[in-house]
């Protein structure tokens, strides 16, 4: 049964839109800079093409030591200028929650 599943077509575009996702800007409603980690966190907000509900959640970009003000400081001219920007711990995978 898992095999015939695989080989669904509709199993492998989900597969596919949520691990290819292209985010866009306007989408990021939360700048966060990990006070207990190398990590920016970035939450969005976006209901994805054929669903009828918006997904909350959160992307963390990993960087290198003592780079992540840096990386949350070439993020930010790109977002609105209504999303927060603020220092928290950030609990990987689940964000500042």
């Amino acid at each position: 049964m898992y095999l015939s599943m695989l080989n669904s077509k509709s199993y492998q575009e989900m597969h596919t839109q949520y691990h290819h996702y292209a985010f866009k800007w306007e989408e990021i409603t939360q700048l966060a800079i990990a006070t207990n980690r190398e990590v920016v966190d970035l939450k969005y907000s976006v209901t994805q093409e054929g669903n009828d509900f918006k997904t909350n959640w959160s992307l963390n970009v990993f960087c290198k030591r003592k780079q992540k003000e840096a990386v949350a400081n070439f993020i930010k001219p790109y977002l609105s200028p209504d999303v927060p920007f603020i220092k928290a711990k950030v609990n990987v995978p689940m964000s500042t929650d």
